[in-house]
C-alpha cells in the first residue's frame, strides 16, 4: 500500500521522487488522518466519501454520534485492522475537537493518530 506523503500542512510533496511516498503502516496512518479530515460532498468522484463535519458539529453537540461516525470512517480505512483505543476532547469555547486514537493495521503495527478539527478556517 503506497500513498504521496503529505506535508505538516496538508499538502501533497513533491522533488524527491520515490522518497514523497508513505508505505505499509506510514500510509495507513496517513489515510486515517486525511480520511477524517475529509468532508463529504467534497470530493467530485464519490460525494459519499468524507465525515458530515458540519451536521455533527451543530449545538446541541452529540458526542456519542460523533465518536460513532468516526469509528465507522476509521474502520473502513484501507488497512486499518482495529481500533485498539479512542478519545476525544471538546473544548466548547474555540469548538475545537481533538481525536487520538490508537489503531493496529493490517501490518500488526499499533500507532498513536492525534487529529485536530475546528470551526476556525485558521486552525
Amino acid at each position: 500500500m503506497r500513498v504521496r506523503r503529505i506535508s505538516k500542512d496538508s499538502d501533497w510533496t513533491f522533488g524527491a521522487g520515490r522518497a514523497n511516498y508513505a508505505r505499509s503502516s506510514e500510509s495507513v496512518g496517513q489515510r486515517v488522518k486525511t480520511r477524517l479530515h475529509s468532508l463529504v460532498t467534497d470530493w467530485f468522484l464519490n460525494l459519499e466519501h468524507g465525515l458530515p463535519w458540519f451536521s455533527r458539529m451543530e449545538r446541541p453537540l452529540n458526542l456519542d454520534a460523533i465518536e460513532r461516525t468516526v469509528r465507522k470512517q476509521v474502520l473502513m480505512t484501507p488497512g486499518v485492522g482495529e481500533i485498539i483505543e479512542y478519545e476525544h476532547v471538546f473544548d466548547n469555547q474555540t469548538r475545537r475537537l481533538e481525536i487520538h486514537l490508537t489503531i493496529k493495521d493490517i501490518y500488526a503495527e499499533t500507532q498513536t493518530l492525534k487529529v485536530g478539527l475546528s470551526s476556525n478556517a485558521e486552525d
